[in-house]
This record gives structure tokens, sequence and C-alpha cells, in this order.
């Protein structure tokens, strides 16, 4: 569950920025080459800092669904992580479905927009590798 303080924080800032209409702030701090990384059956999404971003000062928020699903799944851990990578692992379980992940960062009250891996299917990768 995510602490209310960072809920609070959230919601503060998400209409901030729709207010004052930072889209050359959303699109620079927007998360680069995201992407699954399939290695010893654990699956993990990483990801680069958007552009505008250095330093430690930006947090990141991951989601993920199944193809075809129309709702989004927070990862909890992940939900307003430092790190430059989420394990995905017991939420891509079933090998044999395809799966997207997306993150989004956010740093000094401004949002980027989601940035969504593509299709990634376990088994797939896993075959890939040997």
């Amino acid at each position: 569950m995510m602490p209310k303080h960072c809920f609070l924080g959230f919601l503060i800032s998400f209409f901030l920025t729709r207010i004052a209409g930072t889209q050359p702030a959303r699109e620079s701090l927007k998360p680069q080459r995201v992407q699954f990384q399939s290695r010893n059956f654990h699956n993990i999404l990483q990801w680069q800092p958007g552009r505008a971003l250095t330093g430690n000062s930006s947090v990141y928020f991951v989601q993920y669904k199944i193809y075809g699903q129309r709702q989004w799944k927070n990862k909890e851990d992940c939900w307003g992580t430092q790190e430059l990578f989420c394990d995905l692992t017991s939420e891509t379980s079933d090998i044999q479905e395809p799966y997207y992940g997306r993150v989004r960062a956010a740093s000094a009250g401004s949002y980027s927009d989601w940035s969504m891996t593509p299709r990634f299917t376990p088994w797939w990768e896993r075959a890939k590798g040997l």
C-alpha cells in the first residue's frame, strides 16, 4: 500500500502540472529505452532517465498489464522508486502470456507521460536466450 503522504503529494503535483501546462518539461522527463530483460527466469523492467533528469531528484512509477486487458496495475514496490529497474517476475509468471510494462517519472512537481515497453512474452524471451 502506498503511504498517504506520497499519494497526497502525487495528487497535488498532478493538479498543479495540469494547471501550469508543462508539456515541454513532461516530454524531457519521459523515461527512455523502457524494456524487459529476462535472465535466469527473472523478468526485470529497466529504463533510462529522461533527457532532463540528472542526479537522484526523480522518482518513477511502474505499471503493467497482460496484452488485451484494459486496466493497468500499479506495481506497489516500484511506485515512487528512485531505481531504474523494477522486478516484475511475480506479475509475469504465466510464461505464455504477453505483457506490457510502462514507467513515468516525476521531478520537482512535474510528471512525464508514460513510456511503454514493446510486447513481452516470457517464454519467447527465454527461448531467444538459449
